[in-house]
């Protein structure tokens, strides 16, 4: 015999021991092996179906016979819950551990507002601890309203837990309670939070010792083995004494209607008619019309409402049509949509009409095969999730693999599971008609087998729980396969039958699907924009087309859409595109400059604009750009090629970016930006250097939008604090806090041993030597000496005494200023003497001269107006007040 079967043979042997079934734990005591090993077998029944595991800390483990699966299959209490293989699974297993926890089960608690089904729950509860022999075939299932007694708690006390005879006046008997009739079933308290707080506190003791004394009863305590289910649509902490909902383990909460997936809200329509269709033995037929308000109308009693309304709706049509064969139904019958639901019932979404056959019986998924795609799609996401930073083609293989794998699971499944319920295709034909469209937009060549596997995979998503799905999954899918990942999002955004929560896991899903059909490796973007309804994308589909791929994607725009329009919605596009490597747009007429200044600031790369758009053009682009012929050669050939205007822009980053600008001028800005790119690599993170004026102008004109992406900002002068963006000076990187400063800014991008190194290259290059090293014709030695004899005048003339880090900025923006000088002479654009000065920078401006005269005389040069703003820049933050004359 095979050690598995030895383990199968256990398990049936141990059945008598136990109703609650065995752990692995102890099954591998029992057996003399390894837990691993035990759980090894155990996993390889449940595979086969000769197992089933139930609850989760711990599992218990049951052996199915022949008999005992045939039995399963047709009592499974939970089948007619819909959904509870699918998103009310959890709430399923937490129901079946609370009856199958040993010795008597656990208390539990059904949460949900009215209508969603807490009531259907409770008994089925019963029902499935019935069929487990988890209590007898003959065990009572009592209900008692809470609500019932509100007014009234005494009458509640004496119907809850009986009274003895004279207990009070008209008690001329003894008078079981519920407790007692309950005995070894079942007592659901619906609306426990209408349950007074004297009773919650007599009722725990119960739960606590199993012992109640009834009304009248001082002495003896009366015992009850009764399991306990409570229903309420309040907040637990709001209506129920602490100490007893304490004693309630498991809380369970049932969502709304229209939070449930489509495909269960279609299933719950579908059975309700199918229930009239029964008492009134006609087939029905509903209309598309009624099908989608009945899916889509939010209805505040739920489930309860949703059938309501269906049995009102067959009954009006029955009155007129009680000799049709076939009953019609239409939203004549339903109630007329209130306005503020209007928006929810959208009546384009072609759902096809459902037809009702009264004969019909629902098939019963096959629980094997759940298993497998469950188990399978949660292999898939486990490896999504570990899928490492560096991508290997043998890491990418294994993934697909993986996905299709899942993808067979489900295919196979589509024929047993309640997951791809969707009688007569009801929102088959509108799926395919999506997905064709996303073929012929975007050139992606899929067979019609995928576009069937779409779909399978559609229904089964919306269905399936996804309380466990990580979203930050779609950030790898996206950095992986970029242009499928964005076309899945278009046909997302098209499908207005998905379930907003569904968006991200469907759009993941289908983005394995097209990956195969998109050429990813093109590095260039292209965007057609041309006035008119269909004009872009009319020569979009043509290019994707007849190019194979996705290459291009459109914007149309009515005639009556201005420019402002155009540029709104090139920026959406561009904020979902990467075009680090370059974006080519193509347009039929505007202006060029506006468009160009208006999208800059979110370009990552370089720009051809292409004006005077034809198919032919955006043909020719678009096998250029499969090629991958690199961009400046496309742009000289558009040039060259078409009698049209091409301009070329430089492109500007917009991506995660720091600024460094340096008042000394761009020199020292790039030795920074050379410095931290050295061990930052640009794909990770942009170094930008800007002139200092326009980092001053940016900040005044309080320009947002500027800095948006800018972790912070590296400068050699203090910034106004009305800045948000953080900023460090450059000179306090040599110190132990802006180090520090800089640290949290970067970690994210760095490792700390190349930091640490950075941090050694900085010092090296800002010291004196670093100076020296910065001049290209002084004498290092003559001018740093002459410096220091400025910077001690003006500590002597303004009475302060500057620290290190001061003198090192002064040291070499003054000694850089006075080669700038030298090289340029007089520049009277720079020269600010128009400007109006206060008294305060009059009196720098005459000291300046004075201690700046020997050094003009010596290298005849003139300090402008533009080099003592930036002198007194400086040098202002040290200024407490003017000498006094």
């Amino acid at each position: 015999m095979k050690a598995q079967d030895k383990v199968f043979e256990a398990l049936i042997q141990l059945a008598d021991e136990s109703k609650a079934g065995i752990t692995a734990t102890e099954l591998a005591e029992r057996l003399n092996l390894s837990r691993q090993v035990t759980s090894h077998y155990l996993t390889g029944l449940l595979k086969d179906g000769r197992a089933q595991k139930a609850g989760t800390k711990p599992v218990y483990w049951h052996a199915i016979t022949n008999e005992k699966a045939n039995r399963t299959k047709e009592t499974d209490a939970f089948q007619n819950f819909v959904g509870y293989e699918g998103s009310q699974r959890t709430i399923v297993e937490q129901c079946k551990a609370a009856v199958n926890y040993p010795p008597n089960g656990l208390p539990l608690i059904i949460n949900g507002k009215s209508g969603v089904g807490k009531s259907f729950l409770a008994s089925l509860i019963f029902r499935y601890a019935v069929d487990r022999g988890a209590v007898g075939p003959d065990a009572p299932f009592i209900i008692l309203n809470c609500a019932d007694y509100a007014n009234n708690p005494e009458l509640l006390s004496t119907t809850l837990f009986g009274y003895k005879k004279g207990a009070f006046t008209g008690a001329d008997k003894d008078k079981q309670g519920l407790l007692k009739q309950a005995d070894g079933g079942y007592l659901f308290f619906d609306e426990i939070h209408r349950l007074s707080f004297e009773n919650q506190e007599k009722l725990f003791i119960f739960m606590d010792k199993g012992q109640f004394r009834p009304i009248g009863e001082n002495k003896i305590w009366h015992t009850a083995n009764v399991r306990l289910i409570f229903a309420t649509t309040e907040e637990n902490d709001q209506v129920l004494l602490a100490t007893f909902r304490r004693r309630i383990p498991l809380k369970i909460h049932i969502s709304n209607l229209d939070a449930r997936p489509f495909n269960e809200r279609l299933r719950l329509v579908y059975h309700s008619f199918l229930q009239e269709a029964k008492k009134i033995k006609k087939d029905i037929d509903v209309s598309s019309g009624a099908l989608n308000q009945l899916c889509f109308q939010p209805m505040e009693g739920n489930v309860g409402m949703l059938r309501n309304m269906i049995q009102l709706s067959c009954a009006h049509a029955f009155t007129a049509q009680q000799s049709t064969e076939v009953l019609k139904i239409d939203h004549s019958h339903l109630p007329p949509v209130k306005k503020q639901s209007q928006e929810h019932v959208v009546f384009d979404r072609e759902l096809a009409p459902l037809h009702i056959r009264y004969h019909e019986e629902t098939k019963i998924p096959e629980r094997e095969t759940t298993d497998q795609i469950r188990q399978s799609t949660t292999d898939f996401f486990s490896l999504l999730a570990d899928y490492p930073e560096e991508d290997s083609a043998r890491d990418r293989s294994e993934l697909v693999l993986t996905f299709k794998k899942l993808m067979q699971f489900i295919r196979q499944g589509k024929e047993n599971s309640y997951f791809f319920f969707d009688h007569i295709g009801a929102i088959r034909e509108q799926y395919g008609a999506h997905v064709q469209w996303l073929k012929e937009r975007y050139g992606v060549n899929c067979p019609n087998e995928i576009i069937d596997a779409m779909y399978d995979t559609f229904v089964y998503f919306q269905s399936v729980e996804l309380s466990n799905f990580d979203h930050q999954l779609i950030n790898c899918v996206a950095r992986l396969f970029p242009k499928a990942y964005y076309i899945s999002e278009k046909l997302a955004e098209k499908n207005s039958l998905i379930v907003d929560e569904r968006s991200d896991v469907l759009t993941l899903i289908n983005t394995f699907y097209l990956q195969e059909y998109v050429e990813e490796n093109i590095r260039l973007h292209g965007l057609i924009v041309a006035h008119g309804r269909h004009t872009a994308s009319s020569i979009q589909a043509v290019a994707n087309q007849l190019c194979h791929t996705f290459v291009f994607e459109s914007i149309d725009m009515p005639m009556s859409t201005d420019i402002g329009e155009i540029i709104e919605k090139v920026k959406d596009y561009l904020k979902k595109t990467d075009t680090s490597d370059g974006l080519v747009l193509l347009v039929d007429m505007g202006s060029l400059n506006r468009l160009y200044s208006s999208i800059k600031n979110l370009l990552n790369g370089d720009l051809l604009v292409i004006n005077n758009l034809t198919t032919a053009v955006a043909l020719d682009i678009g096998m250029k750009m499969v090629q991958n012929i690199p961009f400046k050669k496309i742009a000289e050939q558009a040039k060259s090629n078409y009698i049209i205007e091409a301009r070329y822009f430089e492109g500007l980053t917009q991506g995660k970016n720091i600024i460094i600008s340096c008042m000394s001028g761009v020199g020292i800005s790039n030795k920074v930006k050379e410095m931290i790119e050295h061990y930052i690599p640009r794909e990770r993170l942009d170094v930008l250097t800007i002139e200092y004026k326009e980092l001053r102008d940016a900040i005044e004109r309080n320009d947002e939008s500027y800095f948006k992406q800018t972790l912070f900002i590296i400068t050699t002068t203090e910034l106004p604090a009305t800045l948000d963006v953080p900023n460090i000076n450059i000179y306090e990187i040599l110190e132990e806090k802006g180090k520090n400063h800089l640290w949290h800014g970067l970690k994210s991008y760095i490792g700390r041993p190349h930091f640490e190194l950075m941090i050694q290259d900085f010092l090296k290059n800002f010291t004196i030597e670093g100076v020296s090293n910065r001049l290209s014709f002084l004498n290092p030695n003559v001018i740093i000496n002459e410096v220091e004899h400025v910077i001690s005048l003006y500590e002597k003339y303004y009475e302060i005494q500057l620290d290190g880090k001061v003198k090192l900025n002064l040291y070499m923006h003054i000694a850089l200023m006075v080669e700038r000088l030298i090289i340029t002479k007089e520049n009277s654009a720079r020269d600010n003497t128009s400007v109006q000065l206060s008294d305060k920078e009059q009196e720098f401006t005459a000291v300046t001269k004075e201690i700046f005269h020997d050094i003009e005389s010596k290298y005849n040069v003139r300090i402008n107006g533009y080099e003592l703003s930036l002198l007194y820049e400086l040098l202002k933050p040290f200024i407490k007040k003017l000498p006094i004359e």
